[in-house]
């Protein structure tokens, strides 16, 4: 298991707490299929991680602008930036189909952001938001 469900704190909002879930299930699944080299799975689950990156932050985003949150261009930055990183490494994936190298990424990029992210920005936009 890469992530555990506890591992992300919950921020109080209901539909973003159970993107970060789902989200979480992503990676686990994908960290799973490439520790067993599983190729064809972790293909898969590289294209649904692509469309659930997208659907969480567009719906955060939707969200920040619907109740006006004053912080939005900063948190929409942050997920701008793993919106590209994300894709380079697909990218990357894409063409050369290397475990290790997304394996590597998740480990030392995407989970720590995903901590951080969600601790400093998710938490201040929930607690904006309400539930």
């Amino acid at each position: 298991m890469l992530i555990k469900p506890g591992d992300i704190q919950k921020v109080g909002n209901l539909l973003m707490d159970a993107v970060h879930e789902e989200e979480i299930r992503v990676l686990n699944e994908l960290y799973e299929a490439l520790t067993k080299g599983d190729i064809e799975a972790s293909d898969r689950l590289m294209d649904e991680l692509l469309v659930d990156l997208e659907d969480h932050f567009t719906t955060e985003e939707e969200l920040m602008r619907e109740f006006e949150f004053f912080a939005y261009p900063m948190h929409k930055a942050e997920h701008d930036q793993m919106r590209q990183r994300f894709k380079e490494v697909y990218d990357k994936w894409k063409k050369e189909k290397n475990p290790e190298s997304v394996i590597r990424f998740l480990k030392e990029e995407m989970v720590p952001w995903l901590r951080s992210h969600v601790a400093r920005w998710d938490s201040t936009t929930a607690a904006q938001l309400g539930d």
